[in-house]
C-alpha cells in the first residue's frame, strides 16, 4: 500500500464521512434511537506534558467523553514498577467495560505501546495509535523533546515538572515487554507516523505495523512531520480529522 496520504485516500475519508452524516441524518428522520457513542481513552507519552498531550484532540472531537490516566506519578521518583503503569490503564478500560462502554483506546509514544497491549481487552473496539514507541532511536530526545515547545523560555517557567531520571529503565522495560502484543491485536487499527520524527523512526511503525493482524489496519506516514503529530501546525488538525472519521466509521 502507499503509506502516504494520497488524494484517493483523501477522497476515501470525505466518502466515509459523508457515509456517516447520511446514516446520521436518516436515523433522526425516523427517529431511530442511536448507539451510545465509546468512550476514548487515550494514554499518554513518556514525558512532562501527560494528559497535556491530547489537548488539541479534546479540542476539536468535542461530543465525546474523553478518560486519560495519568500512568506515573511525576513527583515520585519511585514510582518504577512498569507493571503499575500498565496496571492504570488496565484498570480504567475495565472500570469503563463494568459499567457497559464501548472504548476507542489512543495511544501517543510510549501510550500507544500501552494501548495495543491493551487492545485485547473486553469492549475495545478500535484502536489508534500516534507515533508508537516500538522501537525508541534517542531516549534523550524521548525524554525531553515534549517540552520543546517551552525552550525559548526560562527553565522556572514551565509549567511541567522534571521526568525523574529514575523513570528511564522503566520505559524502556515496559516497551520491551509490551510490544509484542502486537501480534494480538484484532480490532481495526489506525496508525499515524511522522516522517521527520527525531524520536521514533517511522521504520518501527512500518515494521510493527506488518506484524498486526488485525483484518482492517491502516498506516500513514505524513511527510515534514515530527514527533508531536497532534500539535503540528500544518497536519495536526487534519490528523485529527481523520481520527475522527475512523471513529465514527462503521467497518473501519
Amino acid at each position: 500500500m502507499n503509506d502516504q496520504l494520497t488524494k484517493q485516500e483523501l477522497i476515501l475519508l470525505n466518502n466515509m464521512n459523508q457515509v456517516y452524516l447520511e446514516r446520521s441524518n436518516t436515523m433522526k428522520l425516523f427517529n431511530i434511537k442511536q448507539k451510545e457513542k465509546p468512550v476514548i481513552v487515550c494514554f499518554h507519552g513518556f514525558g512532562r506534558r501527560q494528559k497535556d498531550e491530547f489537548l488539541q484532540l479534546q479540542k476539536i472531537i468535542k461530543d465525546y467523553e474523553f478518560v486519560i490516566p495519568d500512568l506515573y506519578n511525576i513527583e515520585d521518583e519511585t514510582d518504577t514498577d512498569w507493571t503499575n503503569w500498565i496496571n492504570r490503564a488496565e484498570s480504567t478500560i475495565n472500570n469503563l467495560a463494568s459499567e457497559g462502554k464501548k472504548i476507542i483506546l489512543v495511544g501517543f509514544s510510549m501510550g500507544g505501546v500501552i494501548a495495543s497491549y491493551c487492545a485485547t481487552k473486553p469492549n475495545v473496539e478500535k484502536l489508534i495509535l500516534l507515533a508508537p514507541a516500538f522501537e525508541y532511536v534517542n531516549f534523550n530526545n524521548a525524554t525531553d523533546f515534549v517540552t520543546s515547545f517551552f525552550e525559548k523560555k526560562e527553565k522556572d517557567e514551565s509549567p511541567y515538572p522534571e521526568l525523574p531520571s529514575s523513570f528511564t529503565m522503566t520505559f524502556t522495560n515496559l516497551v520491551n515487554n509490551c510490544r509484542p502484543a502486537v501480534e494480538d491485536i484484532q480490532v481495526p487499527t489506525l496508525i499515524f507516523h511522522g516522517l521527520e520524527d527525531e524520536v521514533i523512526h517511522y521504520s518501527s511503525s512500518r515494521k510493527f505495523y506488518k506484524k498486526i493482524p488485525a483484518p482492517i489496519k491502516h498506516l500513514y506516514l505524513i511527510e515534514d512531520v515530527h514527533h508531536r503529530i497532534l500539535d503540528d501546525l500544518q497536519h495536526g488538525e487534519f490528523t485529527i480529522n481523520c481520527i475522527q472519521t475512523f471513529i465514527q466509521s462503521r467497518g473501519c
